[in-house]
């Protein structure tokens, strides 16, 4: 015998109206507390003010507002940054020693300026007037400074670095006019003719030329009131000439070790 089938529910239809019964309820709660916040008592309000200043710690001075839950005796005010703009002449005060430090903690001294470099080279001219006048040096002008110009044969043996011993008391001289000049640039450069040179020393002029301004800038530091800081040494070997090679009077004038005061920067090339 067949099984009787069972009916069908229907579907219920009217299942959102436990929503919106929520929806209205909820919404009724809002208009009654709205309601009640705005009717004013001075007495409930000041317990919630109370309450508030309780709850965060502060204590309300007398006669606060009962309208307000924080009184403005509990407000600290921000203090106002005011920005005192500093005088020109103090602030070219303040540069000027902000410099004046950094050149302090660098080691490095101020560059001479234009004009006073020039009463320099005149002093110096002045002073070695006369080592010049007996052939044992030559100052001129070049296009980097005071060039003072020591040449191979007063100064040293043919392919030796050794400087002569008669020839100590003239870099004493030269030293001695230029020591004072502590913060002058000075760069001691050798040159050399281009005749080959090979020895179990050196094995190039560029060798032989750095070796002579060593030598020379050793005698400054050890004997002499120099800073590290302001002498440089180079070795040009035969490529940087004064004259022409072909001749044993040009070899001879390039054959030589200059004594360069720089001028400002001393980036441009030699002469």
């Amino acid at each position: 015998m067949a099984r009787k089938k069972k009916p069908e529910k229907h579907a219920n239809h009217e299942r959102w109206l436990v929503s919106y019964a929520d929806f209205i309820t909820l919404l009724f709660a809002v208009f009654v507390t709205l309601y009640a916040m705005s009717q004013t008592d001075k007495k409930k309000v000041d317990q919630v003010a109370a309450s508030y200043r309780s709850a965060f710690g502060i204590t309300s001075g007398k006669g606060a507002s009962s309208t307000n839950i924080l009184s403005s005796s509990d407000i600290m005010p921000l203090p106002s940054l005011e920005v005192v703009p500093i005088p020109p002449k103090a602030k070219k005060i303040e540069e000027d020693g902000n410099e004046k430090s950094e050149a302090v903690e660098t080691g490095k001294k101020p560059q001479v300026h234009s004009g006073q470099f020039q009463d320099i080279k005149k002093s110096l001219k002045i002073s070695l007037k006369p080592l010049q006048l007996v052939g044992d040096i030559v100052v001129e002008e070049s296009s980097r400074g005071l060039a003072i110009r020591l040449e191979e044969e007063v100064f040293f043996e043919s392919g030796s670095a050794t400087i002569k011993p008669e020839a100590l008391p003239i870099i004493g001289k030269i030293a001695g006019a230029i020591s004072s000049l502590s913060n002058q640039q000075i760069r001691i450069e050798g040159h050399t003719d281009s005749t080959p040179i090979s020895t179990s020393r050196y094995k190039s002029n560029w060798e032989l030329s750095l070796d002579r301004s060593a030598n020379i800038m050793k005698i400054f530091l050890a004997n002499y009131d120099f800073s590290p800081l302001n002498i440089s040494i180079a070795g040009f070997g035969q490529y940087r000439p004064l004259a022409s090679n072909d001749s044993e009077a040009g070899r001879k004038r390039n054959r030589r070790v200059d004594i360069v005061l720089l001028e400002g920067r001393g980036d441009k090339p030699l002469l």
